[in-house]
């Protein structure tokens, strides 16, 4: 009788401490500003949404900005338990995440961000390199992203090689360093936060970054061009790292209910970036004096050559820059192009803006496919 006495007390003590925990507010980091889509829809209303759905046992405070943790100081500020989750930018700390650097190349094989986004994803939940990687780094990742195809923003006109000759491009390195250099430009390693700034002052001649960042960041005040040349999806790092011990102490339904709504807040963060790019252009041409240029032939085909051989080279670039051996990087590579292809196929007769079919293959076909019993748990 004492032994069952003894045992409900301590039931009853665990039961309270687990209750007292769940109650606690948590930190949510995100350094982007906060008329960002992946501010509003992936960091403000996501904390909302889990709120709602875990009865507030999960409740963040949301700081956005970067007035908690900086862009290159997420990824380990996450790790030492300064926010719980956060949004780290993987180009922004190459050294501690290799691997999710070298997938980040493949960032020109298509047009397709959502497949880019997909495959991305996919990798970093199933990959045991991309797992390990995140595992050192004292975070587990809770979800990916992409956003739609870059372009460079200009305060000054790009219609030709020769244009572009000396300019110094805000780039977020890697392949978009690459692909500065071979246009004879001059890449510049600075937050995305600091693009306005750049450009109003004359220390930028260009920034790239969706067509959205118009709008969203006013970049047309001090940006009037725009040259039409494709140059990829941003997907490098987690949209959402989570700490280890965060994750470790929520229960099997609270993970499932972090990816579920992940999944689903990254489309709604994907239509918002697609409706603000509309608008941008159509606002940008009709009051904002922009102009969206159709470069010379010879700039394009210049482009598309980087392209190929860039793709080429990747598996000697991987070990000389990256370290990643040659048989892992071949892994990588192919894995990764060969979700591409797939999720390519998956999303033939899609439309970009259909948000329920595009929840419904993200949510099912990726985040309830995780196992939150066993992921992140070791």
């Amino acid at each position: 009788m004492l032994k069952k006495i003894a045992l409900g007390v301590a039931v009853a003590a665990l039961t309270s401490g687990a209750a007292t925990a769940q109650a606690e507010t948590f930190s949510a980091n995100n350094f982007l500003d906060a008329s960002h889509p992946f501010s509003v829809e992936n960091y403000t209303n996501f904390a909302e949404r889990v709120k709602e759905r875990t009865d507030g046992d999960i409740s963040f405070d949301v700081f956005l900005g970067g007035v908690l943790l900086g862009g290159r100081a997420s990824l380990s500020g996450t790790g030492d338990g300064v926010a719980q989750v956060a949004y780290h930018a993987g180009t922004y700390t190459p050294s501690d995440l290799p691997i999710t650097n070298l997938i980040s190349e493949l960032a020109f094989l298509t047009d397709n961000f959502y497949a880019l986004a997909a495959a991305s994803t996919i990798m970093s939940f199933t990959h045991p390199a991309l797992i390990e990687e995140y595992k050192k780094n004292g975070v587990v990742f809770g979800g990916g992203y992409g956003t739609p195809i870059y372009y460079l923003i200009c305060n000054k006109p790009i219609r030709n090689a020769a244009d572009l000759e000396g300019k110094r491009l805000r780039m977020p390195g890697g392949i978009w360093d690459r692909w500065a250099s071979a246009m004879g430009a001059v890449s510049v390693n600075v937050p995305s936060s600091e693009i306005y700034t750049g450009l109003d002052r004359g220390t930028l001649d260009c920034g790239v970054n969706p067509l959205d960042s118009l709008l969203s960041r006013s970049y047309w005040d001090v940006a009037k061009y725009v040259p039409m040349i494709p140059l990829g999806s941003y997907y490098s790092g987690p949209m959402w790292a989570y700490n280890i011990e965060f994750w470790q102490d929520r229960t099997d339904e609270q993970r499932a209910i972090l990816l579920e709504e992940a999944g689903a807040a990254f489309i709604r963060s994907a239509l918002m970036y697609l409706d603000n790019s509309q608008k941008a252009i159509e606002q940008g041409e009709s009051e904002h004096g922009m102009e969206f240029i159709q470069v010379d032939p010879a700039l394009m085909e210049k482009h598309v050559n980087f392209v190929a051989s860039d793709s080429a080279a990747l598996v000697s670039m991987a070990q000389e820059q990256y370290g990643v051996s040659e048989e892992l990087a071949v892994d990588l590579i192919d894995t990764f192009k060969a979700i591409v292809a797939e999720w390519e196929k998956k999303l033939e007769g899609v439309e970009m803006t259909d948000k329920d079919t595009l929840t419904k293959l993200f949510v099912e076909d990726i985040y309830k496919k995780v196992d939150v019993s066993t992921f992140g748990m070791n």
